[in-house]
């Protein structure tokens, strides 16, 4: 069945381009079933007007709730938020639980801004040591659920957004693969599902989803649970890619996907 539905999607009301009315206009006209609108939560304590204050989360919520009444029997729409581990947790329908940023030394690096900014951290913050910037990342997104009890991880390996080409790092090797497999065993173990994520693939960083195939085929032999999202931030980038994460998905071993239905969350086939 191929997968009508996307629930990480971000619109004006954080730091999306386009505001929720268009997005869920492109999802109806797509013939999307299900639209999950996932903004992201307050986070100016460490980054001033990022993300959502409770006035903004609230009439965030108005909004999104008088559409879901005009498009009712037509799309399915999910109020969610996308908490970050060193963030505030407020509360929506569901949450995605991510990691965006680490403390090191007093300063906060953030994973996904810049591939400059983040070179530039790892030289002078871990002595140009990615592995150990990769150790520093899975032992916080380890904690994602202990935080932020989400209902699933959004974009697990996030910090290898510009290691297209394993360009700074090797993903296949043991000094990063076994931070990561302990933090997925644990949120695994806490019943998580994982985000296969193919937000870089719209914005051009990557040719390939989140989480890499090895991580999915070590995920898969543990039992554990895929979801797809596009992590779209503009309405012409919603459900991105999604045959290519099907794919893909299927490839690691996986022939279910998990969705969020209006009876709740529920496996459909990706066959």
């Amino acid at each position: 069945m191929k997968q009508r539905a996307d629930f990480h999607t971000h619109t004006t009301y954080c730091d999306g381009k386009s505001t929720p009315r268009q997005m869920v206009e492109a999802a109806y006209r797509m013939g999307l079933t299900d639209l999950g609108i996932s903004g992201h939560a307050d986070f100016s304590m460490y980054e001033p007007g990022f993300g959502m204050s409770d006035d903004t989360l609230a009439a965030y919520k108005q909004e999104l709730e008088a559409l879901r009444e005009e498009y009712a029997g037509k799309l399915n729409i999910y109020i969610g938020i996308e908490l970050d581990t060193l963030g505030l947790v407020q509360q929506a329908e569901y949450a995605i639980g991510s990691t965006h940023s680490i403390l090191k030394a007093g300063q906060l690096v953030t994973v996904d801004d810049t591939e400059e900014k983040l070179v530039q951290a790892v030289e002078t913050l871990w002595n140009g040591d990615w592995y150990a910037m990769a150790q520093d990342y899975f032992e916080l997104e380890a904690t994602v659920y202990d935080k932020l009890h989400c209902d699933w991880v959004g974009h697990f390996d996030l910090l290898t957004k510009f290691n297209e080409g394993y360009k700074h790092f090797d993903e296949t090797k043991d000094a990063y693969l076994e931070p990561a497999l302990a933090a997925m065993k644990k949120l695994h173990g806490q019943g998580l599902p994982f985000e296969i994520n193919t937000g870089a693939m719209s914005r051009g960083y990557r040719t390939a989803p989140y989480p890499n195939p090895i991580l999915l085929r070590e995920l898969h032999a543990m039992g554990g649970r895929i979801m797809i999202n596009s992590d779209s931030h503009s309405a012409d980038t919603i459900a991105y890619a999604f045959d290519q994460a099907q794919k893909i998905a299927y490839e690691c071993g996986f022939r279910k996907t998990t969705v969020l239905t209006p009876n709740g969350f529920q496996e459909i086939s990706l066959e």
